[in-house]
């Protein structure tokens, strides 16, 4: 487990370290700050507050940044010009720290059109030395500062406006403590010799597919194999004109039609509205001028020799032994190098591993030698 912090953090934000960003002026005088971390090579904390259940994309409404013992939290709900902000996450002599980076970075680009870079994941590196995976902010303040964090504010509507003083000192505690967290769990992987490892890890977070969501790829989001090849083709393209559909009403995916609905779409392949009326594909309103789109796109769908999914059969009660037995493996393989499991793989990697002898996470990077071929030894001295 990681050690204790030597250094004391305050357990809240003192109020006038923490300060609220509403005008364009106050933004603007930011800038030589700005410029002071990037000709100092500087680093600055970094999170966001964020709302995604109405819309397709999350809604972002705060930057969080944490700047030495100050936080600034910008409301970029009522700022125009951001440029300043975008300026600093495409800074590459300024290190942005985060914790959990993904979500925050995908909503930092879908909004603002820019991928901070080089960034520092707390909770990645944190794994890299035997910490939990999936440990929250919070939780790793608490273990490592003895500090607890409030959480009054965790389920709040950050679309509203104007922010409380108890919302804001919530938001600037989540940057507080970053740049003291960083600088452990940097230290932590230079003595456990894993910088490399989590370099190489960290590099994943900046391939942008992993933040553009193309809608002619979002079959690949479902499962297939079960289906005959012609309902493949079908469920490609109707998966496709959902995302679209969500894509351009700027609304959640589920909203157009859920996955299970879309399977009954696929399976049934109605031929009249009222069929489609009668499986209840789409909500009462919006089937009137939904299910016309439907029919016609099923109706075109050009249907090729190639299977999109391979057709997976159930493994045997033997070979799911095997399985089990490659993930004891593999929980000993965390514990002797000393790194979360979940960071080695899942479940899912084995089976693929197991089945195909290949596996785009096990058999590539740092994981190869110390996992995948591993594993595969096992399987070779089973004779499977």
């Amino acid at each position: 487990m990681l050690a204790s912090s030597p250094n004391k953090i305050r357990s809240v934000t003192e109020k006038n370290m923490n300060h609220l960003i509403e005008k364009q002026q106050q933004l603007n005088d930011l800038e030589p700050l700005f410029r002071e971390l990037s000709e100092q090579s500087g680093v600055v904390a970094v999170d966001t507050e964020f709302l995604r259940e109405k819309t397709y994309s999350a809604k972002l409404c705060l930057v969080q940044l944490g700047i030495g013992e100050h936080q600034y939290c910008i409301d970029v709900l009522v700022i125009d010009d951001l440029s300043l902000l975008i300026g600093l996450f495409a800074d590459e002599k300024i290190l942005k720290l985060f914790h959990a980076a993904r979500q925050d970075m995908e909503v930092i680009y879908q909004t603002l059109n820019v991928l901070p870079k080089p960034i520092f994941d707390t909770q990645l590196a944190s794994a890299f030395c035997g910490g939990d995976m999936q440990q929250g902010y919070g939780a790793m303040v608490l273990e490592r500062t003895g500090v607890e964090l409030a959480k009054t504010q965790s389920r709040t509507d950050w679309t509203r406006r104007p922010l409380s003083a108890d919302q804001i000192e919530y938001a600037g505690d989540d940057v507080a403590h970053l740049e003291a967290l960083y600088r452990q769990t940097q230290a932590l992987l230079e003595e456990n010799q894993r910088t490399d490892w989590y370099q190489q890890e960290i590099e994943s977070y900046y391939e942008l597919d992993k933040y553009i969501i193309d809608p002619a790829l979002a079959y690949k989001r479902l499962s297939g194999g079960a289906l005959k090849i012609e309902q493949q083709y079908v469920l490609k393209a109707m998966a496709e004109w959902r995302e679209s559909t969500a894509q351009k009403r700027d609304i959640p995916r589920s909203w157009v039609m859920r996955d299970d609905k879309l399977y009954d779409l696929v399976i049934q392949q109605p031929t009249t509205e009222q069929e489609i009326k009668d499986l209840e594909i789409f909500g009462r309103k919006s089937v009137v001028y939904l299910a016309p789109l439907a029919l016609e796109i099923m109706s075109n769908v050009t249907v090729s020799k190639e299977r999109l999914w391979r057709k997976v059969e159930p493994l045997t009660k033997q070979e799911k032994a095997i399985c089990s037995g490659l993930m004891k493996e593999l929980s000993g393989i965390a514990k002797s190098l000393g790194v979360a499991q979940a960071l080695l793989g899942t479940r899912k990697d084995i089976e693929s591993l197991f089945r195909h002898r290949q596996s785009e996470k096990l058999l590539n990077g740092w994981r190869k030698k110390h996992v995948g071929e591993v594993l595969l030894g096992q399987l070779e001295t089973q004779g499977v």
